[in-house]
């Protein structure tokens, strides 16, 4: 039988070597699970900034669709305006010419005006 005090001497160097390997390998998990960290924010940093690429790229392309669509209404606009403009003195011209041609015609025209929109004006109501 060994003496107690190398039997004490082995147990805590047995003891020590296992804290030490217990270290080792807390120390590697931890290294580990920080790598996996790393490349896992790397990877979430990479996406981020892909999709961020993408958003500015479509508001971009959302904001010259939107500029090309006013461009094209303010086009439109001024064409009808112009349009209109044109007939408004056209038929100016023209109510002109029957004026001072027919002045009799106009104001039989007028007063058949005056009675049409008379007849859609709703009736006053009648006292009792």
């Amino acid at each position: 039988m060994k003496p107690f005090g190398e039997t004490a001497r082995d147990a805590q160097a047995k003891a020590s070597e296992l804290a030490e390997k217990t270290a080792e390998n807390a120390r590697a998990t931890a290294e580990a699970a920080k790598a996996r960290i790393q490349e896992g924010y790397g990877r979430a940093r990479a996406a981020t900034s892909d999709l961020a690429d993408r958003t500015r790229a479509a508001s971009s392309e959302l904001a010259a669709k939107g500029r090309e669509q006013a461009d094209a209404a303010r086009e439109a606009a001024g064409h009808a305006y112009e349009k209109g403009k044109a007939q408004a003195t056209r038929a100016n011209g023209k109510l002109k010419d029957i004026a001072k041609d027919q002045p009799l015609t106009l104001l039989a025209g007028a007063a058949a005006i005056g009675a049409l929109l008379g007849s859609l004006l709703p009736k006053g109501r009648k006292s009792d």
